[in-house]
């Protein structure tokens, strides 16, 4: 009887102790997070969230407005490409539009975004210069 009950305390432990925790996601702001691109439509570019980045262009959104974007760190967008993180801060102007502000492989760029849909999955958004 003892052998039975230690196997079963020991299977409850193992497989509680292996499941794989889900995303958090901040209710009060959607846009925290991080942020992997997915695809581009209508000129709309669609990113998804995650745990953390891809070789790709994603985006870190902190709470207090910092954000850490990772893009290419050249100039050349021929394949294969080099990614870096640039730190930077975000801003909501209003309603839908967001103001970046982020270093670049050349120094400093600003740049506004405009939300077209945010979800617990999934970020839209229009590049505007």
């Amino acid at each position: 009887m003892i052998k039975i009950y230690l196997l079963g305390v020991f299977l409850i432990t193992l497989f509680t102790s292996c499941t794989k925790e889900g995303i958090k996601v901040d209710p009060d702001n959607l846009l925290i997070g991080i942020w992997n691109y997915s695809d581009y439509k209508d000129d709309v570019s669609i990113f998804i969230r995650s745990q953390e980045f891809t070789d790709n262009h994603c985006y870190k959104f902190n709470p207090g407005g910092t954000l850490i974007e990772r893009k290419n760190s050249g100039w050349c967008g021929t394949p294969p490409i080099s990614y870096a993180d640039y730190q930077g801060t975000w801003e909501i102007l209003h309603d839908t539009l967001m103001l970046i502000n982020v270093g670049y492989w050349d120094g400093l760029i600003s740049y506004k975004l405009d939300i077209e849909s945010v979800s617990s999955d999934s970020l839209k958004v229009i590049t505007l210069q």
